[in-house]
């Protein structure tokens, strides 16, 4: 199973009046696919399912998740500067 193994992980709650979501943004330990280097962020796509360490998008990307992570909401402009690279820390007070 290819995989991406990531830490330093939150789980962001996007609340877009439309159809609220989640995706995963963290830091990346390895990849299977050589998409990322070790050290790179992720800000996911949509999550699927969480299943105990493992995260799957809507691209059909599949994430194990290390170590202890956190959560935080955010909006649809705040979303932007994760995808942009800014952490959920810096953003989601």
């Amino acid at each position: 199973m290819i995989k991406t193994t990531v830490e330093s992980w939150s789980i962001v709650h996007i609340h877009d009046e439309l159809s609220p979501f989640k995706i995963l943004w963290a830091i990346v330990e390895h990849d299977d696919r050589d998409e990322y280097k070790k050290g790179d962020y992720v800000c996911s796509s949509r999550i699927l399912y969480i299943e105990d360490d493992h995260v799957r998008t809507h691209t059909g990307s599949l994430y194990e998740l290390l170590d202890e992570g956190s959560e935080y909401v955010a909006s649809y402009e705040q979303l932007l500067l994760l995808i942009d690279g800014f952490s959920p820390q810096e953003i989601c007070k």
